[in-house]
């Protein structure tokens, strides 16, 4: 008979050493710390990737903003402007001027600048240094004017299209729809009317101004509706707005010379003659840019206008510039 080996005995369950444990928690914090480092890098990235992304998306919309109410400045409906006279009324009125439709065609200058020493009074918490521009012209969409409230406080501006009326006034203004008597091109009818658009573009200190308000220096609009001065917030991080404008000289409708204002030399250099702008603006981040206060003061130049000079605050800045002609008032010297 064979008999079976005996079994060897079970060897003893021994642990970790001391030495074993300390090198594997080692490794895994080394391990663990990496990790962190790459999700730290990642959302810093992340973060400054948004702060770039919202302030080149804020710029953009500035310039497009700028643009197109640029465009349509000088836009008085379909009524002939040739031999009109400009005046510049206070667009911090809630009551406008510059209309004038019973004896030699009276308009308002489509844009107006004004320079960090001149004072509007309806521009709350301007920023110093910078520019504003008025802007004016009446609205895209006509409107029936039986259609007006009793007591409509915004102003609409009506014109004569009926051959015969020959003494009629070329044009009626005001908020009365009891006014608006002047005939169509059949002259069986009322004509439409368009409402007075008025607009001041300006630089604030703040987005949301006063008591408990921030610092954040914001593009603001300041606009006449229904008889009120309304101010609306349009793009946060906006610091600087520098204007010039393209005079036309020989009424050609082409610019000539760009100007900060009108010169001393008459009337080849009024507001009336202004029919291209050149708007340069700087916008900042929304949020200090810790990698940003490394790059120290700059300095930007802004057009043929005074460069501007930034601290490092923190922020990262970026210019824009744009040329942008004023269709209206152009066109209709092309064409004279």
């Amino acid at each position: 008979m064979s008999t079976r080996a005996p079994a060897a005995p079970p060897r003893p369950q021994r642990g970790f050493t001391l030495i074993e444990l300390m090198v594997g928690l080692t490794l895994g914090l080394v391990v663990i710390t990496a990790l962190l480092l790459l999700f730290a890098n990642a959302s810093s990235r992340g973060q400054d990737l948004a702060r770039t992304s919202i302030q080149i998306e804020n710029g953009r919309y500035v310039a497009e903003m700028l643009r197109e109410d640029l465009r349509l400045a000088g836009f008085f409906g379909e009524l002939s402007v040739t031999g009109a006279t400009y005046s510049q009324p206070d667009p911090c009125s809630t009551a406008p001027t510059g209309w004038n439709g019973a004896g030699p065609l009276g308009l308002p200058t489509p844009v107006q600048g004004y320079g960090p020493t001149d004072v509007l009074a309806c521009l709350a918490d301007r920023k110093a240094g910078t520019d504003a521009i008025a802007i004016r012209r009446v609205g895209v969409n006509s409107i029936d004017p039986a259609t007006l409230a009793a007591g409509n406080a915004q102003h609409y501006v009506q014109y004569s299209y009926c051959v015969i009326d020959v003494a009629s006034p070329r044009l009626v203004f005001g908020t009365d729809r009891a006014a608006f008597t002047l005939r169509n091109r059949a002259c069986s009818g009322v004509n439409l009317v368009r409402p007075y658009v008025s607009r001041i573009y300006y630089i604030s200190d703040c987005n949301r101004c006063g008591v408990g308000g921030d610092t954040l220096p914001t593009l603001k609009r300041v606009e006449l509706v229904a008889g009120q001065l309304t101010t609306t917030a349009l793009a946060e991080g906006v610091e600087m707005l520098r204007l010039e404008y393209g005079f036309d000289v020989d009424g050609d409708g082409s610019p000539d010379t760009y100007l900060r204002r009108p010169g001393a030399t008459g009337a080849s250099a009024l507001w009336s003659n202004v029919v291209a702008v050149k708007a340069h603006y700087l916008t900042r981040s929304l949020e200090r840019d810790p990698g940003a206060a490394l790059v120290g003061a700059q300095q930007f130049q802004l057009g043929a206008t005074e460069a501007v000079a930034t601290a490092a605050d923190g922020y990262a800045r970026k210019a824009y510039s744009s040329a942008i002609r004023l269709i209206n008032p152009s066109a209709s010297r092309e064409v004279q």
